[in-house]
């Protein structure tokens, strides 16, 4: 028994089953977790080693270079990249996405052991190196918190309150705190002083961790009970830190506060801070535990930060800086109107052309197909997010094509007269194997973006999954819930009458093209190559900008001054830039970092540059539209008014691992070499139209003054001075020579001693720096000295003046150099590499650039040892469709077995895939004319509208098949086999184009609607056209044959009835009366 069939006889299980969907749907719906975006499990770790006192070069050979060696033997690597800086090495591991996420947390594992074995190896200095794995965190709901009056020790003090409350709400994994400075405890020493008192600086920190230390005394045993013991007087507060007692040289006491100036204060210059609107800020974040529901999590911690609000002090705000439950609820509501629009356009279109009733069938179908994928989805641990709910919107002119196939048919035999019962089923019969065939199709179209193992295919996976749930339950209900709700909700008038009808405008129209261009095969065919070929060759005039933008009224701003510029410098830029943005009635909201991205609270946004010369600022619009409108104004003001900073305003997009759209890695040894050839490529790119001209440079910083003082080992010992003791008085005239921490609370003070002029002032010549012996020469006691002290020569105060006293720099030195040099250091794999970077100026894409660079860039000659690659978005395309394009012969070979089940004939799947390469003829114009680049989304739409036309092809031969095996002329099966299609064809095209309509505003999504709603313009008329010009062609027909068609194929899935498998809507074996031609229907009431 067919399953149209049997849902008659179990009406009331089928309603049961159809009540279930719309139950669970709705539950379901409200179960799922809803993100922003897909959840990726970053393949990413790295590792940060500190070497103070090195320089980039010494940590790279040093740190770097025993750290990589090692990590290489690491298995299924895609690549290292490494980063060293003065005292700093940052390498960056990523794993081959063929890697198993299960298995990734025992890869970072291995990855801490090789690490582990590389420690001995390192120099005396460098710290032990730390293992970053948790890039994958999304800290989407992130705060700016303000506080008037407030110093920062005590907004930090309340942050961290707020801190503690929210790691209590439900769904909240982390929280992160980002903006408020080193605070520090100053012991502010004049240069003289120490000498003139007797007091080393050995002595003050003795003193201090002798203050500060915790110490163990032991327990003391009482009776049967056991008391710990402790000491008081612990460094708990400023005052604490004053009142250390330092005993001098000759005996005397004194206490620190009156020999040394000691305030709190901040580590200077200030790093690492944040402003929202020019007010110090401190920055609050939280991430979500996997698996949890965003919109859910983010209502709960809005109720929490509301109840908070209430306890902190006055003068605290809390402003929304980005907050992701916000933005995907946002695409959550844009989704259910999409999903009514298309509902209602689909009710409307089918309404005016096949009458009210039968568009709302459908219209409920559609709602059905889409509330039982929900709990599918839920059960397989999916979730809805950007993709996934792109792939509803794409699905929904898709879904309802199985039902307009029946729709129609089921219309068409009832108004022929066909017996109701008959007509209720007689199509879902014929046409079921060929609509699963078709609607597999569709799905394996898909298969290789589910497979593909890159960033992208990781990213829009879910498009498969939910395509082929969706797709697949749009089938079982065209077969079951379209003819059940049919036999109460559809009335013909006229219905009984066998008798042909007049034949309509449009079916008539189609029975004169296809007359007349079957008489004129070669011609149609020629016409329609050569279209195909214009098309072919006007490709290159499309814009190839492989990652769409995304829709947010938010920028940010990357600002970097020449490396060694101070922080102070960037923070005054910032506050002025600051200043000047508020004024503009557009902008809503900035907020201003200094050393780095404060957080990341986006997937789909660049981590910038971490160092002190580096600023971001993220600016808020009214909206998208407005943003756009901006962003030039905003680039002329900077570029015109900050000529030395390197500015770049970047819009969210899914090229995240490329730093610019457009770069041309080097590698090689020699930094020289490096840079003379990134300079040469920049000299191209300068050359070249379509460049920014102000995005054009490279990834190393520029040399960097380096001062050194030249240490005399003679000199130095002949003073009673060591090297250390050089790096403790240079450290402690500049800086400050770290001492220890002290706590107050919960707030950490590092202790520093600077050496200052007696006004307080940065001692200026180097020379003149006081340096000490961290003790005094003892030695000196029993030779020359103490026999000047037992002669009288000399007195005691005499040596303890020569004891204590310091000597100036350029005593122990034989002199102080000035010199550049390198202050990052890049590696790739191993080998040194530098990256010449640019990006498009506006109405350019990166495939544009790069074009009219490529034969230039590959004329600059390369010394031996040396090669270069294109990398930044074009190796990310590159990745992305190799990946995809690998799997491409899978899905071939499964549609090729689907069309060979289905047809058994070779000619036939060769007529379906030959209208593959004609989509190009609808599909580039719209691309050229429309403006919009051909992205990562488009070749996404461009894969569902072949699965769309495959469809429509499949069912047409199969019907033409099935009229050929009931002995109708060819000629005649042919043309009414189209006209058959006409209707259902044309209704699910104008349903799928209309349905795309509210996406030509979405940026991620504009690219996508185009190839989809110019594609199947041109695709109508290939499909009712061009399709069967081919088969006549293929199979010899003429509009001049008569007489039994001497095709009479058995065709279709083995062991199927032909009445079963094939398609169609006129005559049938079951209904002899019925004729052979298409007949209209009046609409029913």
């Amino acid at each position: 028994m067919h399953i149209s069939e049997m849902v008659f006889q179990r009406k009331i299980l089928f309603y049961f089953l159809l009540a279930a969907m719309v139950i669970g749907g709705i539950f379901s719906f409200r179960s799922l977790s809803k993100l922003e975006d897909p959840e990726i499990l970053v393949m990413v770790a790295r590792v940060v080693t500190i070497y103070p006192g090195a320089s980039a070069h010494e940590v790279e050979l040093q740190v770097t270079d025993i750290l990589e060696n090692e990590l290489n033997t690491l298995s299924d690597l895609n690549q290292i990249l490494s980063q060293s800086e003065e005292n700093v090495s940052m390498i960056t591991v990523e794993l081959k996405m063929t890697v198993p996420q299960e298995e990734i947390p025992q890869r970072w594992e291995f990855l801490r052991r090789k690490v582990a074995a590389a420690v001995p190896k390192l120099p005396a200095g460098a710290q032990t190196p730390m293992v970053i794995d948790d890039f994958g965190d999304v800290y989407g709901l992130f705060y700016a918190m303000t506080a008037d009056g407030y110093s920062y020790e005590e907004m930090k003090k309340y942050a961290e309150f707020v801190k503690r409350e929210l790691l209590e709400v439900e769904g909240v994994r982390r929280v992160s705190l980002y903006g408020a400075p080193e605070p520090v405890a100053d012991i502010i020493l004049p240069a003289e002083t120490m000498g003139e008192l007797g007091v080393f600086p050995l002595q003050i920190m003795s003193a201090i961790s002798g203050q500060n230390q915790t110490v163990y005394p032991g327990v003391l045993e009482s009776g049967h009970q056991l008391v710990r013991v402790g000491i008081s007087d612990k460094l708990t507060s400023i005052e604490d830190l004053k009142n250390i007692q330092i005993r001098g040289i000759r005996g005397d006491q004194f206490r620190l506060g009156d020999i040394a100036t000691i305030q709190k204060g901040y580590a200077t210059p200030l790093r690492n801070t944040m402003t929202l609107n020019n007010q110090k800020t401190l920055a609050i974040s939280a991430s979500m535990e996997k698996g949890e529901n965003i919109i859910d999590v983010g209502k709960r911690v809005e109720q929490r930060m509301e109840e908070l609000q209430e306890r902190l002090p006055a003068g605290f705000h809390f402003e929304k800086v980005f907050f992701q439950s916000d933005v995907v609820k946002e695409a959550i509501d844009g989704f259910m109107w999409n999903l009514v629009a298309s509902v209602a356009i689909v009710i409307l279109v089918l309404m005016l052309t096949m009458g009210l009733r039968s568009g709302v069938i459908i219209g409920v179908g559609l709602l059905l197909t889409v509330l039982a994928t929900f709990p599918v989805l839920l059960a397989t641990g999916g979730t809805l997010q950007r993709i996934s709910l792109g792939a509803f919107i794409i699905a929904m002119g898709m879904l309802v094509d199985n039902a307009i196939v029946i729709a129609d048919g089921i219309l068409v035999d009832l108004g022929k007269g066909v017996k109701r019962n008959i007509a209720l089923t007689r199509t879902a019969r014929q046409t079921a194997m060929p609509l699963l065939g078709a609607t597999l199709i569709t799905i394996t179209a898909f298969l290789p973006v589910f497979l593909s193992k890159d960033t992208a295919g990781t990213y829009a996976r879910d498009l498969f999954v939910v395509l082929c749930i969706s797709l697949l339950f749009s089938w079982i209900l065209a077969l079951t819930q379209i003819p059940l709700f049919a036999e109460k909700w559809l009335k013909i008038k006229g219905e009984g009458d066998a008798g042909p009808r007049p034949e309509g405008k449009t079916h008539r129209a189609v029975r004169l093209a296809l007359s007349f261009l079957i008489n004129h095969k070669p011609g149609t065919i020629a016409v329609a190559s050569l279209l195909m070929l214009l098309a072919g060759l006007n490709v290159k005039n499309i814009q190839n900008a492989f990652f769409p933008d995304l829709n947010y009224n938010q920028v940010y701003i990357e600002y970097k001054l020449p490396d060694g510029t101070s922080p102070d410098r960037v923070n005054g830029d910032l506050q002025k830039i600051t200043a000047h943005l508020l004024q503009m009635e557009e902008v809503k909201m900035v907020v201003a970092s200094h050393g780095m991205t404060p957080t990341r609270y986006c997937l789909v946004r660049a981590i910038g540059e971490a160092g002190d010369h580096i600023g971001e600022l993220i600016v808020n619009f009214e909206d998208y539209n407005t943003m756009v409108r901006m962003k030039p104004v905003l680039e002329r003001y900077l570029h015109e008014n900050y000529p030395d900073a390197a500015v770049r305003i970047r819009k969210y997009n899914l090229s995240v691992k490329a730093t610019h759209t457009v770069e041309v890695e080097f590698r090689g040894p020699d930094p020289a070499v490096l840079h003379r050839l990134s300079r040469q490529v920049q000299e191209i790119m300068r050359d070249t139209p379509g460049v920014d001209k102000y995005t054009i440079g490279d990834d190393w910083n520029a040399m960097g003054k380096s001062m050194t003082a030249q240490y005399d080992p003679t000199l130095a010992t002949r003073a009673g001075v060591s090297r250390s003791d050089l790096s403790n008085a240079l450290l402690a005239a500049t800086t400050g020579l770290p001492l220890g921490k002290y706590y107050e609370g919960e707030t950490a003070y590092t202790i520093l001693m600077k050496t200052r002029a007696a006004d307080g002032s940065h001692l200026q010549d180097l020379s003149d720096i006081p340096v000490w012996s961290m003790l005094p020469d003892v030695g000196r006691l029993l030779g020359t000295d103490a026999m000047e002290l037992l002669y009288g020569t000399k007195t005691t105060d005499d040596l303890a003046k020569e004891l204590i006293s310091p000597v100036p720099l350029s005593a122990v030195t034989s002199g102080i150099g000035l010199s550049w040099e390198e202050t990052l250091v890049h590696r790739t794999n191993g080998q040194r590499s530098i990256q010449a970077q640019c990006d498009p100026a506006e109405g350019f894409s990166p495939a544009d650039v790069r074009r009219a660079m490529m034969k230039e860039v590959a004329a600059i000659d390369l010394p031996e040892g040396y090669t270069y690659k294109w990398v930044g978005e074009y190796d990310l395309q590159r990745d992305a469709l190799k990946n995809i394009f690998s799997y491409l012969p899978l899905s071939i070979v499964i549609i090729l077995i689907i069309l060979l089940l289905l047809f058994n004939d070779l000619r036939k799947p060769f007529i379906v895939l030959a209208v593959i390469p004609l989509t190009a003829i609808g599909v580039v114009p719209g691309l050229i004319l429309t403006r919009s680049p051909f992205t990562f989304m488009a070749i996404v739409g461009a894969i569902g509208l072949i699965g769309m036309l495959i469809k429509n092809s499949v069912v047409l031969l199969d019907e033409i098949t099935r009229q050929t095996g009931m002995g109708i002329p060819r000629f005649t099966a042919l043309v009414n086999a189209t006209i058959a299609r006409t209707r259902p064809v044309i209704m699910a095209s104008v349903t799928t184009i209309l349905g795309m309509l509210p996406l030509l505003t979405d940026p991620m999504y504009k690219s996508m609607a185009v190839t989809i709603i110019s594609g199947l313009i041109v695709g109508t008329l290939i499909t009712l056209i061009f399709v069967p010009i081919l088969y006549a062609f293929t199979f010899h027909i003429h509009r001049d044959e008569t007489g039994d068609a001497p095709e009479a194929l058995s065709g279709g899935l083995p062991g199927v009835p032909r009445a079963m498998v094939s398609g169609g809507t006129s005559g049938s074996p079951m209904d002899p009366a019925a004729g052979p031609g298409v007949s209209s229907q009046t609409p029913e009431k």
